[in-house]
C-alpha cells in the first residue's frame, strides 16, 4: 500500500507575484496577469474579493475539466478537494484539532518552550532562533498531536526536513525522496498503533483509527495523505510565524514593551495576531482556486476553468480594512478581521493550533527575561521554500543574555 505523491502544483509565494497591492486595489482589482512560469492567471487583491473567492462554491481547489463539468479534476486522498469528499474527510480528521481538545496541549509547549530557552540562555556562541527553537518546538508539537513515539521524532524531523525545498528545483529529488520515506514511516506508525494499542490515545492516529473502525470509507491511504500534510503544512508555517514574532520582540523591542505594560497578558495575544495578519506576507499563500463556472467579481468576469491566486498578503495589508497595514502595530483597531489562516471551507485545519504554539513561545520569551539581540538585519536573513511554497527563514541569528525578574 502506498499513499499518493506529493501535490503537483506548489502555492505561489508572495515573491512570485510582487505586486503594489495598493495601486492595484485603487485601479484594477481583479487584474489578468503571469505568473513567472508563464501561467495566466486572475489575481484578486481586495480583501472582501479575496474571502469571496476562498469561501465561493463557485470555486474549486483543483484544475476544472472543461469537458465533463465542474468539481474536483482528478483523485485527491486529502483534505484538499471540493464537498462532498472535503466535507467528509476535514468531518473525520477535526476534533483533534478543535479548540478544545489541543488546549489540552498548552503546557507541555509551554514547558518544551522553556527548556529550549533555558538551553539558549546558557549558549556562549551565537543561537540559530531556527534550528534552536522554532523548528524543535513545533515538531515536538507536531508528533505529540500525530502520537510520533518520543523515540522516533529526531527521524521524524529529518524526514520532514526533506520536503523542505521546492519539487520545482533540482533538489525536487530529495523533497520526493523525503515524501516517500515519511510515507513508509507513517504506514509501519498506523500498524503498529493497530497492533499495540488501537483504542487508547487521544492524539490525531488513535482518533483516525477509531474513526476508520467506525466508518470504513476511510482507506489507509487517505489517512496516511493526511497525517503526511501536516509536517509539510504546520511545522513549517509556525516555525514561520514564530521566526516573525521573534524579530519584533528584539527587533521592535516588543520583548520589553511586553515586560512592563500594565495590560501585558491582553497586549500579548494581540501581539500574536498582528504576527499572524502581518507574516502573511513572509509565507505561502493558499492554494489557487479554477472558476467552476462563469463569475463576476467585481468589473471582471471569470470563465469556467480559468485560475484564480487569492493572496492573502493582499487582504492582510487592504488598507481599507487595516490603516497604514505595513507597519506592525498590536493594537490596530479591526485586528481580528485577518485571516491569515485563510477563509472558508478550507481555512487552516491546523490554526487552533498554531496560535497555541504562537501564544506560548511569546509567553515563554518574554517570562524568560533573556535579553535577545539580533546578529543581523531581517533583509539579509536567506530564506528557503518547502515543496509547497512555504517560505521560511533559513536561519535567524541572535545572541542572548540570561537575566532575572
Amino acid at each position: 500500500m502506498t499513499s499518493r505523491e506529493p501535490p503537483p502544483m506548489e502555492r505561489f509565494r508572495p515573491a512570485d507575484l510582487e505586486r503594489d497591492w495598493r495601486t492595484l486595489r485603487a485601479t484594477c482589482p481583479v487584474s489578468r496577469t503571469t505568473t513567472p512560469q508563464d501561467t495566466d492567471v486572475w489575481l484578486v487583491t481586495k480583501y472582501h474579493d479575496i474571502r469571496s473567492v476562498l469561501a465561493g462554491q463557485e470555486f474549486s481547489v483543483s484544475p476544472i475539466d472543461l469537458g465533463r463539468g465542474s468539481g474536483t479534476a482528478e483523485a485527491n486522498e486529502s483534505i484538499f478537494q471540493d464537498p462532498p469528499e472535503h466535507t467528509r474527510l476535514r468531518g473525520l480528521v477535526a476534533g483533534p484539532f478543535a479548540v478544545g481538545h489541543v488546549g489540552r496541549y498548552r503546557q507541555a509547549i509551554r514547558a518544551t518552550a522553556d527548556e529550549l530557552i533555558a538551553s539558549m540562555a546558557s549558549a556562549d556562541e551565537p543561537i540559530d532562533i531556527m534550528e534552536q527553537f522554532a523548528k524543535p518546538l513545533t515538531m515536538n508539537v507536531i508528533s505529540e498531536v500525530v502520537g510520533v513515539p518520543v523515540q522516533d521524532r529526531t527521524l521524524f524531523q529529518r524526514l520532514s526536513d526533506q520536503l523542505l525545498v521546492p519539487l520545482s528545483e533540482a533538489q525536487g529529488v530529495v523533497a520526493l525522496q523525503g515524501w516517500r520515506q515519511l510515507n513508509d514511516y507513517v504506514l509501519s506508525l498506523i500498524a503498529d498503533r493497530r497492533r499495540e494499542s488501537p483504542e487508547e490515545g487521544t492524539d490525531l492516529l488513535a482518533h483516525m483509527i477509531r474513526a476508520q473502525r467506525d466508518d470504513a470509507s476511510l482507506t489507509d491511504v487517505e489517512l496516511t495523505t493526511m497525517v503526511l500534510g501536516l509536517p509539510v503544512a504546520g511545522y513549517v508555517s509556525t516555525a514561520n510565524a514564530i521566526a516573525v514574532a521573534v524579530r519584533h520582540l528584539v527587533e521592535d523591542r516588543w520583548l520589553e514593551k511586553l515586560r512592563t505594560s500594565p495590560d501585558s497578558a491582553e497586549l500579548a495575544k494581540l501581539f500574536v495576531e498582528e504576527v499572524l495578519r502581518i507574516q502573511s506576507g513572509d509565507n505561502g499563500e493558499s492554494m489557487p482556486r479554477f472558476a467552476s463556472e462563469d463569475v463576476r467579481l467585481g468589473d471582471a468576469v471569470i470563465l469556467k476553468g480559468d485560475m484564480v491566486v487569492a493572496p492573502l498578503i493582499a487582504a492582510n495589508r487592504d488598507d481599507e480594512l487595516f490603516e497604514n497595514p505595513d507597519a506592525f502595530d498590536p493594537r490596530r483597531p479591526g485586528l481580528a478581521r485577518h485571516i491569515a489562516f485563510g477563509f472558508g471551507i478550507h481555512r487552516c485545519l491546523g490554526a487552533n493550533l498554531a496560535r497555541l504554539e504562537l501564544q506560548c513561545a511569546v509567553a515563554a520569551l518574554v517570562d524568560s527575561w533573556t535579553s535577545f539581540e539580533m546578529l543581523e538585519s531581517w533583509e539579509s536573513v536567506p530564506w528557503k521554500v518547502n515543496m509547497l511554497g512555504d517560505r521560511f527563514p533559513e536561519r535567524l541569528l541572535v545572541s542572548a543574555t540570561a537575566g532575572g525578574a
